[in-house]
């Protein structure tokens, strides 16, 4: 009898250590918004965006629609924007990471604001609105 509580114990307590090993990593927070431009002029006026703001684009690829950013004031602090076609404009979303951690999705809606207001200065076929 007690050989089998020891056995039991030392299964729950195996148990125990292998399930704390098994934690998944939390999806970062995206914010997501659509656009009514093109997805090229969305990552255009992102990256302008972004540059102005600061950052340091790593990757910025027209074909996979994604910007990488890092902001040069802050290590760590990192911003992704994928863009693709939606049915009435551009799909944006964006997401980011500071010292591994995801980053709030409200803390980009001034950076969304900015991208839309650079899209409204952009007429139809791409050039600057006087």
């Amino acid at each position: 009898m007690r050989r089998l509580a020891l056995l039991s114990t030392l299964l729950l307590m195996l148990a125990a250590a292998v399930t704390g090993c098994a934690t998944s990593r939390v999806a970062p927070s995206e914010r997501l918004v659509v656009v009514d431009a093109t997805p090229r002029q969305t990552l255009a006026s992102a990256i302008d965006e972004l540059v102005e703001r600061g950052f340091v684009i790593r990757l910025a690829d027209a074909e996979l629609g994604r910007i990488d950013a890092v902001l040069a004031t802050r290590s760590g602090y990192v911003v992704t924007l994928e863009t693709s076609e939606a049915a009435s404009g551009t799909r944006l979303s964006i997401h980011g990471r500071q010292a591994g951690q995801p980053l709030d999705p409200a803390r980009f809606d001034s950076l969304i604001a900015a991208i839309q207001a650079r899209l409204a200065g952009v007429d139809a076929v791409g050039s600057q609105a006087p």
